[in-house]
């Protein structure tokens, strides 16, 4: 552990990652509501961050996620039962299941990503787009490195090179 004083003049950078999540979620609630998607809740966002087109296994959804199979299940049947979604047979492997997103989920998850793109392009006008380029590079930059995993769309990168 570090000599760090117990006072600190600046907030630890978890909280202001924590604030400033937090912050970007109520907006994008805030908007969602106003869709007709009311009854979507923030948790139901790691199914449709990750399930495309064909679907995905449970297993790798939870792996994407970095949460545990139950939890992400539950989720799973909490959006089968509002519609978003359905299981259904793996055509590699029949005994496994897909989850897939329906036509109402498919909607859901453009106007989402239309809500996301809508955030970020206010947060860049608000704070300058080089800066929320930047914190974007160097978030995408932390998460490559440790926890790839989660961000399956980001390609692997070479770790920086050290002077």
């Amino acid at each position: 552990m570090s000599d760090t004083k117990h006072t600190r003049e600046r907030p630890p950078l978890m909280g202001l990652l924590d604030a400033a999540t937090e912050a970007y979620l109520g907006e994008f609630r805030r908007q969602l509501e106003e869709t007709g998607y009311a009854d979507l809740r923030p948790t139901h966002g790691c199914v449709f961050r990750f399930v495309r087109d064909d679907g995905m296994r449970l297993t790798e959804l939870a792996t994407h996620a970095d949460m545990t199979k139950q939890s992400v299940g539950e989720i799973v049947d909490d959006l089968v039962e509002l519609g978003y979604v359905e299981r259904i047979p793996d055509p590699e492997d029949r005994r496994a299941k897909l989850i897939r997103l329906t036509k109402k989920g498919v909607d859901a998850q453009r106007v989402g990503f239309g809500l996301i793109d809508d955030i970020e392009a206010r947060w860049a006008e608000r704070f300058g787009p080089d800066r929320v380029d930047g914190m974007r590079e160097v978030l995408e930059e932390i998460v490559a490195e440790v926890a790839p995993h989660t961000a399956p769309e980001l390609k692997s990168r070479e770790p920086a090179a050290v002077s």
